[in-house]
């Protein structure tokens, strides 16, 4: 590796770094190595398996997941709060294993890039991209239980990754639906053409055979045996090099240093780096772009001033914030509390090792049904949103508030089955029901009970947080604070989100499936009440985005619109950390059309393949 010298270097052999590389060999004259801190263990079952998925996000699996967790919040009760990010090649976090939600935003979203300072990044620049890198595979069954009407101008057909509807409904389906109506949430057929409001059936990655699709099912495994990809796993990087060449006014990237089995070694790019990783911000750092105080405090050569690195992390239900709401259920309606059963466990390992049927409940993940509401869907009627102050004069908080003010796009997304959610988008707060006991801090569910619960997330926090390395050490932790209700506005619609979750259970249609709250609980009832029990329940939700955001360097911009490093020739970051803004929506859709848009503007012929 030391002496062999590749067109381009990758590093993060996840979502994004497997887009890229698998589209950069599509020309066989252009070598390109994968450099990937983690090992290939896609064939595990608690990788392929939906219903296993999990099982990955406990924080105590380090050969999946780095294991991090945030600085204490002030805010939440002084926590440090768990913040799942994968250690795994060819496997993006393992929330995504879990969960493999692919959703899509509102359109104003994406437009949103364009107005913040990128042109040619909006909804319609990236809708070609999402459709090039899907392809929708629900049968015509399904199509006709979900009521879903496709757009054949905007979904996929012949992409890598498969995009499917569930196997079945759940068993809270019904009275979630019915509960919804009753609140006025009208149905959308099709959620995937830049409206996503109102309720609609949950699409997730999972592949006709009720596995999941992956960048690495999908782009990595057609392509392994080409000659001029190489992937070399367990390669920790600690630093991008640079060459200092006269005349030169910007930086040029000529390769990365990375330890393996304890030993430096080097790998060269004659072309191009690309970050593709979670720790992209702390990389820059340790190579010596960022802000230049806290570098030299930490004795690292400043190779560029760039604050903004590290800073402006915006979180979504999976980095948004979200809070549980649970209630007893009636035990007629099928729940997870069945597979506490060994007998029942069984079962549901022999319906899903059948190839014939792959079917029950370890062949689903995701949710049923997912709403998407403005906030006049959630919030309480006469709400004085005076009360409220202004925190920040920027043009991302204003585009926020405009959002929640104008009542235009989603502020709140609902989901039913394995994670029933709403998002309350935009203030966002996600709310999904799902059919068992959520975990949540402090809290576990009673033996022989059934239970349903809320999931209700902020998808557009105000909140302002950062990442940042703790020393030159690349073996180091990163400190990580998300700012969790740093600001009134966050707070407030955690409150009204919860509010709704009481309403909504009480409706017609759901009450009927409810015994009685569990939590927050009938003893917390005032305002100081249910902020006191958010403080203490709030968690995140592993969607980091805008830490080496797209934006002008005046506005903390870390990457120009072909997402180029600033003051660089050839750094480039291509990963959920430039998205300068969220939306209303799960990642994985949005990163898979962010790098195959950028894959556009490479030096090589790539063909609309």
């Amino acid at each position: 590796m030391t002496n062999s010298h590749f067109d381009y270097l990758i590093i993060g052999g996840g979502t994004s770094g497997l887009v890229v590389a698998t589209r950069l060999v599509e020309d066989p004259a252009i070598r390109v190595c994968v450099l990937e801190a983690g090992e290939d263990i896609t064939a595990q079952t608690d990788i392929m398996v939906p219903g296993f998925a999990f099982k990955n996000i406990s924080g105590n699996k380090p050969d999946i997941d780095w294991g991090f967790k945030t600085l204490p919040q002030p805010n939440a009760a002084g926590r440090s709060i768990y913040h799942a990010r994968s250690v795994v090649c060819l496997v993006s976090p393992p929330f995504v294993s879990a969960h493999q939600p692919v959703l899509r935003g509102h359109a104003a979203e994406y437009d949103a890039f364009e107005t913040l300072g990128s042109p040619g990044w909006n909804w319609k620049s990236l809708a070609p991209y999402f459709k090039k890198s899907e392809a929708f595979i629900a049968s015509p069954e399904q199509i006709k239980t979900y009521r879903v009407s496709p757009n054949e101008e905007t979904y996929g057909t012949d992409g890598p990754i498969k995009r499917n509807l569930p196997q079945k409904a759940g068993g809270f389906a019904e009275p979630f639906l019915k509960g919804l109506e009753s609140l006025g949430i009208a149905h959308n057929p099709d959620s995937f053409s830049g409206d996503n409001r109102g309720w609609s059936a949950g699409n997730r990655s999972i592949d006709a055979q009720a596995t999941r699709s992956s960048s690495a099912s999908g782009y990595y495994e057609p392509n392994k045996s080409k000659s001029n990809l190489v992937i070399v796993t367990g390669a920790h990087v600690t630093r991008v090099l640079f060459n200092k060449r006269d005349g030169d006014s910007d930086l040029v990237a000529s390769g990365a240093e990375y330890l393996k089995n304890g030993q430096l070694q080097t790998a060269n790019a004659k072309s191009e780096v690309i970050l593709c990783a979670f720790q992209s911000p702390q990389l820059l750092e340790l190579s010596g772009i960022g802000d230049a105080k806290l570098l030299r405090s930490l004795g690292i050569d400043v190779l560029l001033d760039l604050p903004g690195v590290g800073n402006n992390l915006r979180t979504f239900q999976l980095d948004h914030f979200y809070c549980s709401y649970v209630a007893e259920a009636d035990p007629k309606y099928e729940s997870l509390e069945v597979l506490a059963g060994d007998l029942l466990d069984c079962s549901f390992i022999f319906l899903y090792s059948s190839e014939e049927s792959r079917s029950g409940l370890f062949a689903e993940a995701a949710a049923s049904y997912y709403g998407f509401l403005p906030k006049r869907n959630f919030f309480e009627e006469n709400f004085d949103f005076g009360s409220v102050p202004d925190r920040f004069n920027d043009q991302q908080w204003d585009l926020q508030k405009e959002w929640l003010m104008n009542d235009t796009v989603p502020f709140l997304e609902c989901v039913h089955h394995f994670h029933i959610s709403f998002v309350f988008s935009h203030f966002n707060v996600r709310v999904g029901i799902f059919p068992g006991f959520i975990p949540s801090p402090g809290h576990t569910a009673e033996d022989g009970k059934s239970y349903c619960s809320l999931f209700l997330a902020l998808t557009h926090a105000f909140a302002r947080g950062s990442v940042h390395i703790t020393s030159s050490d690349p073996l180091n932790a990163p400190a990580i604070d998300p700012g969790v209700l740093d600001n009134e506005w966050d707070m407030t619609v955690l409150m009204q989100a919860i509010k709704f979750g009481r309403r909504l259970v009480a409706a017609e249609g759901m009450k009927a499936a409810v015994i009685k709250e569990v939590l927050p609980g009938s003893a917390v009832q005032t305002d100081e009440e249910l902020k006191s029990y958010i403080r203490k329940i709030i968690t995140t939700t592993f969607h980091p985005i805008g830490t080496a955001a797209m934006l002008p360097v005046g506005s903390g911009g870390v990457v120009d619109p072909a997402l180029r490093v600033y003051g660089t020739a050839n750094l480039r970051v291509v990963d959920a950390s430039i998205i300068p803004i969220h939306f209303s929506a799960h990642v994985q859709a949005t990163v898979y059309a962010v790098a195959e848009k950028v894959c556009r503007s490479f030096a090589y012929d790539g063909q609309e393949t």
